[in-house]
């Protein structure tokens, strides 16, 4: 049970050298690296200066107060806030800095999408969470999903990619290339969470304080994604579909294939706007009619080329590999202020259109089943000797190589895991990487990764009250699901037993059935269950936290186990067949 604990704890996430090849940003790097930052990166930070801008009469933006921006709409009578912000004290701070404008009542919330920044503050703007919130009808089914099976890689992923474990400082942190940095990774926050309680499926146009407000569902960096369109205003709002970075075709936290096809159609719905304000949910607003619609008509020209030349080259039959050297953005398009690989980058991008539409292989047979790393590794070392490719890796670092240098020292670390040199070998590669990296996706990535090598760890988060109760709000379903993906298959040979719940609060019943190595979720109660469980949501999800003991539960009878305290430990038993990831 324990990798439920860790799924639910993880919720509180022109242009220098644009046109170079690889080997040419390479040779730079020890240059760029004297001096710990990017240039371009470091410069990029003054885009997030905490501040609340004046988009145009009633409508105010607050960037750089979270990774996320803020948006307060003034009404006649009340305040509407589109995204409120990654945690409680987060968007109390925005409150504050918006309460020097208007005292005026917050009267709803509108959510862009599901994601974490965007969502998790609402608290700190309405305390009682007695508040109308407008979204797509499909974010409240996103936002269950932070109880699922793959969160926990995705929680370690997402923690190296904004840089969780680095000080903020040149060697370390410079920014989230969105926003200053993911603020509940950096010192906590309380994250809040008022569920949608009005929703759409393809547009709405609804009359708040008496500010017409039109959303619209723009699948794009999310499915759920929406814009927000003030007529009266001429003020567009677009949420995660635009921002002065490239576009997160794909992320490296990992996601679901992002259909970049449909993202550039939701940029050509607000295209006919022809606004005359653009205002992100990340970085600064922009401001006049014309620079907006070439912004806009850039930034989907650039998703369309990428998406365009990728399939061009596959159905040339180039490889995954060979398509990220083939496919650049041309001129003018590489060398806008919007598309600066500050967040996405081109070559994510390629390689999740090319997974996207024809999966892993990349039509070589020679690839088409590779021997495992161990046996690749001995081979190399038979093939080199264990001094030669240390020699070549030093050598590789020598020369600011630092990818054939990482290359290289995997195959030593894929037959001796815990090679010392080795594995300094590898930190100083990715090191060297990170400091010379213009996308502080990437930077973040390679330098916690170093850290971890070296032994360095994020401290376990701390249960609070207010987190507990948040995770109590996620069905429990989605907890019991998830335990399916952390059964241990060998301590599960031979097991053939169905363990049933019945969640008496909730009115639902789930079951178990392992057999042999295979966990089956089913919805509902079994007849001839092996164990029976009776016991409220809240309740287990104490229990699975360890904020309860089942020995105190069962005899206090907030836990009821089929045939009483004797078959406790068959319970304990069961339990213990499912076990963390890590």
């Amino acid at each position: 049970m324990i990798i439920i604990k860790k799924a639910i704890l993880l919720l509180s996430l022109s242009v220098f050298l644009t046109a170079c090849g690889q080997d040419q940003k390479e040779s730079a790097a020890s240059e760029i690296t004297a001096g710990k930052a990017h240039p371009v990166l470091k410069a990029h930070t003054a885009e997030f200066e905490r501040k609340v801008y004046k988009v145009t009469e009633g409508v105010h933006v607050a960037v750089g107060f979270g990774l996320a921006n803020s948006i307060m709409i003034e009404g006649d009578d009340g305040i509407i806030i589109v995204d409120v912000m990654e945690s409680r004290e987060a968007a109390e701070s925005v409150l504050e800095a918006f309460r020097r404008i208007t005292d005026k009542p917050v009267k709803a919330l509108i959510y862009t999408h599901n994601h974490a920044d965007h969502i998790l503050g609402g608290k700190g703007f309405v305390p009682s969470g007695d508040v109308d919130v407008y979204a797509h009808e499909s974010t409240n089914t996103y936002i269950n999903r932070v109880v699922h099976h793959l969160r926990p890689v995705i929680g370690d992923r997402s923690s190296r990619m904004f840089g969780n474990l680095l000080e903020k400082n040149d060697t370390g942190l410079i920014n989230a290339g969105i926003g200053p940095a993911l603020n509940a990774g950096h010192g906590g926050g309380t994250p809040t969470l008022i569920r949608p309680t009005k929703t759409f499926a393809d547009d709405l146009e609804v009359e708040i304080s008496g500010v017409r407000i039109q959303l619209v569902h723009a699948p794009g960096e999310t499915n759920d994604q929406l814009f927000v369109y003030l007529p009266d205003h001429d003020v567009l709002m677009p949420g995660d579909n635009i921002y002065k970075a490239f576009p997160n075709l794909y992320t490296i936290r990992g996601t679901l294939y992002r259909d970049v096809l449909k993202w550039t159609q939701s940029l050509d719905k607000m295209r006919e706007l022809k606004p005359e304000y653009l205002v992100p949910s990340h970085t600064r607003p922009l401001i006049g009619r014309q620079q907006v619609n070439e912004t806009l008509t850039a930034y989907r020209d650039a998703i369309q080329f990428v998406h365009d030349q990728t399939i061009r080259g596959m159905n040339q039959g180039l490889t995954e590999d060979q398509l990220v050297e083939a496919v650049q953005l041309p001129e003018p398009l590489a060398s806008h202020p919007y598309l600066q690989e500050l967040y996405g980058t081109v070559e994510w991008s390629v390689r999740s259109i090319f997974n996207g539409y024809l999966g892993w292989f990349d039509g070589d047979a020679a690839t088409l089943s590779k021997a495992p790393e161990k046996e690749r590794g001995e081979n190399m070392l038979a093939l080199l000797g264990e001094e030669k490719v240390i020699f070549e890796a030093r050598s590789a670092l020598e020369q600011g190589k630092n990818r054939w240098a990482l290359e290289l020292v995997n195959y030593l670390l894929f037959a001796k895991p815990d090679h010392p040199e080795g594995k300094a070998i590898k930190v100083q590669a990715m090191r060297s990487l990170g400091l010379a990296s213009m996308n502080p996706n990437g930077r973040n990535y390679y330098l916690t990764q170093a850290l971890e090598l070296e032994g360095h760890t994020i401290d376990p988060e701390v249960m609070t009250s207010e987190k507990l109760a948040l995770i109590k709000t996620f069905p429990i379903g989605n907890f019991i699901q998830a335990m399916t993906v952390a059964l241990n298959p060998e301590k599960s040979a031979g097991i053939n037993k169905t363990l049933s719940f019945d969640f008496t609060d909730a009115d639902e019943q789930y079951s178990l059935h392992v057999r042999s190595g295979i966990a089956e979720f089913i919805h509902g109660e079994v007849a001839d269950a092996d164990i029976r469980v009776s016991v409220t949501a809240d309740d287990w999800v104490e229990l699975v936290l360890g904020e309860k003991s089942f020995t105190v539960a069962l005899t206090s009878g907030s836990l009821s186990v089929e045939g009483g305290i004797t078959e406790l430990p068959s319970l304990v038993s069961f339990l213990s067949l499912f076990e963390s990831a890590q």
